[in-house]
Parts: C-alpha cells; structure tokens; sequence
C-alpha cells in the first residue's frame, strides 16, 4: 500500500501517486471497483501506449479514466492541477497527448463493455453477483460441449 503524496486528491492524486511510485514510463490505473476487467482490453490499451501520455477509452462521448493508461509525462501537468485545487481528470485531457479508444475498438474485445462494469451500490453488487453466476454457468456449458 501506498499513501497518497497529496492527500485529498482523488483519484487523480492517486494516479499521481501511482505514477511517482511505477518503476515503468506507463502505468496501467484501473478502478478497484471492477470485477470484470477484460484482459484483451487492457493488454491492447498497453499496446497502444508508446508514443502517448494517455489511452483512454471513450464510450458514448464519455471517457473511462480510471480504466486507462498513463504516462509518467502526466506528472507534471497533474501536478499543477492538484497544486491549483483542479481534481478533475477529465482536466488533464486538455494538458496532455492523448489516444482516445472509441466504441468500435472496444467492441473487438469486449462488446459488452463489462470491462467497465463498477460496484458502488448493493444493487451493482448484486448485478455483479447475478452476472458472475452466469459466466460460469456458460463456461460449464462449454467445458461439457468440449469434452
């Protein structure tokens, strides 16, 4: 565990942190919230890293900046907006070279954007529960399909 360089920053004062700590120029920064995290996904946002400060998906005209990969070039520039008060991410987009990754990429690896699936209420807790039980009911049906 790591305490938080700013404390108070939000996530965007945990990225930070995160990305001071990384012994990598990229840092792959995913919500704890998110149980179905598509490793397909993630391995092609890491892909397309090089050459980028972020990469982020985009669905619907909105961003996924907890489900995205960051450079260490962002320091700087978050840096000034944690010491300006600015917790917003959304506020270094504008700051930074950025990849967006829209719905038709995604869709390659995950068309039902689970991948950005989060729990914050006992509902969601129990959409995830419900939808966990249906994933292995379906891969039981496909290991008896296979044998």
């Amino acid at each position: 565990m790591i305490v938080d360089v700013y404390p108070g920053g939000a996530a965007l004062g945990g990225i930070y942190t995160g990305l001071v700590k990384a012994d990598t120029l990229h840092s792959l920064v995913v919500g704890c919230d998110m149980p179905f995290l598509n490793r397909a996904l993630l391995q092609y946002l890491i892909g397309l890293a090089p050459g980028f400060d972020v990469v982020v998906p985009r669905i619907r005209g909105l961003t996924e900046p907890l489900h995205a990969v960051y450079s260490k070039r962002c320091l700087v520039p978050i840096e000034q907006l944690l010491n300006q008060g600015g917790l917003a991410i959304s506020r270094l987009f504008s700051l930074i070279k950025i990849r967006y990754v829209d719905e038709n990429e995604i869709a390659r690896f995950a068309p039902d954007h689970l991948s950005f699936f989060n729990v914050n209420t006992q509902d969601d807790l129990a959409k995830a529960r419900l939808l966990m039980r249906r994933r292995k009911q379906l891969s039981a049906v496909d290991e008896d399909e296979s044998q």
